[in-house]
């Protein structure tokens, strides 16, 4: 029986708020190429760069996110998630909003991310954010 996909979804999202590397690792492709592209449109593109960058991210204890699902399309061994997110480096500042696209493929009978692609819909404000940390 194919696993839920929206369940998959919302345990990712879970591991992300919960900085919760390994649970967010569990999601992951076991290939070693992913592509991990960021808002400044650099693409890591390995797994292991992947869980890197988010083991130093989610060392930071003071950002919030939070998503929503736009879109998604689920066929029977591919799936993909338009995710609208917003993100504030510490509670008391404005959030900066960003899309990602998660392509997830069902492997050893679990959704696992094969792609990620992430866009901040105003880049400028997304840098100055980030500049705050």
């Amino acid at each position: 029986m194919k696993p839920d996909f929206d369940d998959a979804l919302q345990r990712h999202f879970n591991a992300i708020a919960n900085r919760d590397l390994d649970a967010f690792t569990s999601h992951l492709t076991r290939d070693e190429t992913l592509y991990a592209i960021v808002q400044n449109g650099h693409a890591f593109t390995t797994t292991k760069e992947c869980v890197d960058i988010h083991r130093q991210w989610f060392q930071d204890k003071n950002w919030i996110w939070q998503a929503e699902v736009v879109h998604k399309v689920v066929g029977e061994d591919m799936a993909m998630a338009l995710i609208k997110y917003r993100y504030r480096t510490k509670a008391e500042e404005e959030p900066v909003v960003s899309w990602l696209t998660y392509v997830f493929q069902l492997q050893q009978g679990q959704w696992r991310i094969v792609h990620d692609q992430n866009t901040a819909l105003d880049y400028a404000a997304f840098v100055h954010a980030m500049s705050k940390t």
